[in-house]
């Protein structure tokens, strides 16, 4: 059993439909607990399979400080035994691709970073040509919102090609998150990026029409995925989740598992098929697949 059983009230009440992709799937998409591995056989069992994880509060919980954010041993060992044994397994996330490879680094993993923006597959780099000038246009962005790391608890996070603003640690938050807000607007190179919200941060991503979801979907082509498991804690792992269910059928088993946590918007649990509670319950959920996942023959 997973740690973490308190029910889940959101207010919603659910019908439910077949899909393939998984079990019984909800109407109005309101997740239910995971409580077993078999209630998600059809899919861990199917090959090839496809592991799709976002980073941050999914497999490394939420700290104060970005840059000390860490991803548990016991997590990356089981990530590790999943590709040994076939398993395609690859990290989709707002971080930049270097941080994401220092974070999971793992051969064989491949890495969708800046929101499916900057691919790393089959050991190379997958980039967009209009890339360089997106990092002059991110650059001049930071320029124009560096004042704001003057307020106590706001600090700004080069992504390369974005840019986040997290407020965390700011004594008001609600004033913060209202002064950054205030910067971006002000900023003409600002008004180059897309703006998306996350916990405690305001994201500047670019205008290319790419996002997680877009990202699985190139990667299960590449892939030739026979069967989708997405993990994610936050909004932005919500096109991820959609992306998962557009693909999964009857052939393609497919299923969307949120990290639960206090923090995340009540949209992530009702988009996504199943929750668990926050990084110990995908920690749990990994170690569930990695022993139910058949072993590579030889």
């Amino acid at each position: 059993m997973p740690p973490g059983l308190t029910a889940v009230v959101l207010g919603l009440v659910s019908g439910r439909c077949r899909t393939g992709s998984g079990g019984s799937r909800k109407l109005n998409y309101v997740a239910d607990e995971l409580t077993s591995i078999d209630l998600i056989s059809d899919v861990v069992r199917a090959t090839p399979l496809a592991l799709f994880s976002d980073i941050d509060g999914t497999l490394s919980p939420i700290v104060d400080d970005p840059s000390a954010a860490r991803v548990p041993d016991e997590i990356i060992d089981h990530l590790r035994a999943l590709a040994e044994r076939g398993a395609m397994v690859a990290l989709v996330t707002g971080r930049s691709l270097e941080v994401a490879r220092r974070m999971v680094d793992l051969p064989g993993v491949a890495y969708a970073a800046a929101h499916g923006v900057d691919l790393w597959v089959d050991g190379r780099s997958v980039r967009p040509p209009v890339v360089e000038a997106l990092g002059r246009a991110a650059s001049r962005a930071i320029a124009d919102l560096r004042s704001l790391e003057k307020r106590a608890g706001i600090a700004i996070e080069d992504k390369g090609f974005g840019l986040s603003v997290h407020y965390r640690q700011a004594d008001d938050p609600n004033e913060a998150h209202a002064a950054v807000l205030a910067a971006i607007a002000a900023s003409r190179a600002a008004g180059e990026f897309e703006l998306h919200e996350g916990r405690m941060l305001v994201e500047l991503r670019p205008k290319l029409g790419m996002n997680k979801g877009t990202a699985v979907a190139e990667l299960v082509e590449r892939f030739g995925a026979g069967a989708i498991i997405c993990l994610g804690d936050d909004i932005t792992d919500i096109d991820m989740f959609q992306a998962a269910r557009r693909l999964g059928s009857d052939a393609r088993p497919a299923v969307s598992v949120a990290a639960r946590s206090d923090e995340a918007d009540p949209s992530v649990l009702n988009s996504a098929d199943y929750w668990v509670d926050g990084v110990d319950g995908i920690r749990w959920l990994l170690g569930e697949i990695v022993r139910a996942f058949p072993r590579r023959r030889p």
